[in-house]
């Protein structure tokens, strides 16, 4: 049974996937439609850079029978489709298994919750950058390290193993006691970008090379910022400028995730990003950017 199985067959899901099974890793790949499942089984996932393209072999199914008790089970799913791919992967977890969080936004740990019963959770988020091109291969932007850490009863021996099973993939990480200042940095970076990406048709770059939408998306970043200080999140010595200008640049021609869910079609993760930092702000922080975004973006995708 494979050491980690990726659950979810999105641009980062089978970056993830293919770097893995690139580098000799046991992983397998989760899809929940059986005709894409048994298409990436036998066409593999190519992956394209500027070097040009590279094909990789990775066992895909739509049955989490088949990779079960999988040791690490990592959830590449939009944040909003959390809990019933938990419910889905049930048939996947063993004993030993461990459930890992790299997705954007708030609320997944939540629902992995409501699922996973005894079963120890790795939380975080993952810097990279990639999306999948209309001749579905996956374009890789950057791969760039991801935080995460271990939540109670999970313990650090726990994520320092998931870390150990990453890195020799060129997959780097940083392991932290507490995963959720990095949690909330992605969350700064996304509900700065995403929804102002998605509604201009841009790539992140032009985010801070258009001054206005420089503008607009600094404002964002510094109300996300504010919200996290107000909820008590160790956030006081950061810069939420400076990050999100700094992960536009990294990612300057990447479709951010919410622009390609616009592209096509698809349900966007809009609660989960500005609207879950609505919900939190308390009286003395309110955030009406995002609530403005948060509204434009359902108006736009309707």
């Amino acid at each position: 049974m494979p050491d980690i199985l990726i659950v979810g067959p999105g641009a980062m899901g089978r970056l993830h996937a293919a770097m893995l099974a690139r580098a000799g890793t046991d992983v397998a790949l989760l899809d929940h439609r059986p005709d894409r499942a048994a298409r990436l089984a036998a066409e593999g996932i190519v992956l394209r850079t500027d070097s040009g393209d590279e094909r990789i072999t990775v066992p895909c199914s739509a049955s989490p029978e088949d990779f079960a008790p999988a040791r690490f089970i990592a959830f590449f799913t939009k944040a909003y489709a959390t809990e019933q791919a938990a419910r889905f992967v049930l048939a996947a977890t063993g004993a030993d298994s461990v459930w890992v969080t790299l997705q954007n936004g708030l609320g997944s740990v939540d629902a992995l919750r409501r699922v996973s019963g005894d079963v120890p959770i790795l939380a975080g988020v993952t810097a990279s950058g990639a999306h999948v091109l209309p001749d579905d291969a996956v374009r890789v932007v950057a791969v760039l390290p991801a935080t995460f850490g271990p939540l109670p009863p999970a313990t650090d021996a726990l994520a320092r193993a998931f870390a150990e099973v990453l890195i020799p993939a060129g997959l780097p990480c940083e392991v932290v006691a507490d995963p959720w200042p990095a949690i909330w940095r992605k969350l700064i970076i996304n509900a700065a970008i995403n929804p102002i990406a998605a509604l201009t048709g841009r790539p992140n770059g032009d985010l801070i090379e258009v001054p206005w939408l420089r503008r607009l998306s600094a404002a964002v970043a510094r109300e996300v910022h504010a919200v996290a200080l107000a909820r008590g999140i160790d956030l006081a010595g950061d810069d939420p400028v400076a990050l999100v200008e700094w992960a536009c640049t990294v990612t300057a021609t990447n479709h951010c995730s919410m622009l390609q869910d616009f592209e096509a079609g698809r349900p966007t993760e809009i609660d989960q990003l500005n609207g879950a930092v609505v919900a939190l702000a308390p009286p003395s922080t309110p955030a009406p950017l995002c609530a403005a975004l948060a509204t434009l973006v359902k108006c736009a995708a309707q």
